[in-house]
This record gives C-alpha cells, structure tokens and sequence, in this order.
C-alpha cells in the first residue's frame, strides 16, 4: 500500500503506482491528527454527557440540540444530534455533518450515528469506540439512510406535519 505526506503529492502517486507495476488502490488520507483529536474528544465526551437510553429506543423522533438537556435518557439520535451541535459550535462547517442509519444483525434496531466528511463516524454504541471509517462502521450492516444534517429540520417538519393527519 503506498502512501505520501500530503494530498497535494497523491497524482504523483497515482502515476508512480501506475508506472511500477499496474493499478492500486491509493488509500484516502486520514483527517490531519489535530482534526481526528478533536473528533475524537467530542464523540468521547459527548459519550459522557447523556444517560443512555435502557432500551435503545427511548425517543420517536430525532430532538432539538436545544431540547437535550431537557431529555432524561438519550437514544442513538440524540447521541448524533449532540455531536453535531458541538461540532458547529467549534466552528464546523454544517453541510460536512450528516446523520446516519444502519441496521441488521447483531443490532436490535436501526442505530443511527454521525457522519463527518462521509468518512468518518463518530457513534455512541460499541462498534466504533473512537472515530473510525464509514467502511470500518458499516462492515457486515446495511446503510438504510443518509441524511445532510442541514436536512433534519425539514424531515422534522414533515413528520409532524403527517402525524397531525
């Protein structure tokens, strides 16, 4: 497996890997260490902050950042929501963040976690501990849904909107 000190050096790479002996897989750069510390600490402390839900699924609908205190216990969502809302307090840009679903055995239910860069995950449950890969996370589930956390307003909206029909 090749790798290089900077992305700006990966076509050079390419074309070197290509001229020794054929096509390889490249792998993509990890986030730069000061970022993967700092995923790291807040998927670590936001681990620590909520009492995690008895049953797994404690909460029918994905809560407010603003409603989190309020809860007495947190689900997988709120988990998210809370990662979320801390990374763009650290200045996070929003469309980076999206909201992911996975599901099949060994899970229970759906389990929801947060994605960043749609590579990287920060989760609340045991399959992935620190910041691990999307592939990594996602190894041997299924993906039932990716959700722009810019979005997540909109399909609370709409939810409500059909439950009051």
């Amino acid at each position: 497996m090749l790798s290089f000190p900077h992305p700006s050096l990966r076509p050079l790479a390419l074309t070197l890997a290509l001229a020794m002996g054929g096509c390889r897989t490249i792998p993509a750069p990890a986030p730069p260490m000061a970022e993967q510390a700092a995923l790291t600490e807040t998927n670590a402390v936001v681990n620590r902050q909520g009492r995690p839900c008895p049953d797994d699924t404690c909460l029918a609908d994905w809560p407010d950042a603003a409603d989190l205190e309020r809860l007495d216990h947190w689900d997988c969502k709120a988990y998210a929501v809370a990662k979320a809302d801390r990374l763009i307090r650290q200045g996070y840009d929003p469309a980076r963040l999206e909201y992911l679903l996975i599901e099949g055995p060994p899970l229970r239910v759906a389990h929801a976690a947060l994605l960043v860069d749609g590579r990287w995950v920060l989760d609340s449950g045991p399959r992935c501990q620190d910041v691990c890969t999307l592939e990594r996370f996602t190894a041997g589930l299924r993906v039932t849904g990716r959700l722009p956390m810019t979005e997540l307003p909109y399909l609370r909206q709409a939810l409500r909107i059909r439950e009051r029909h």
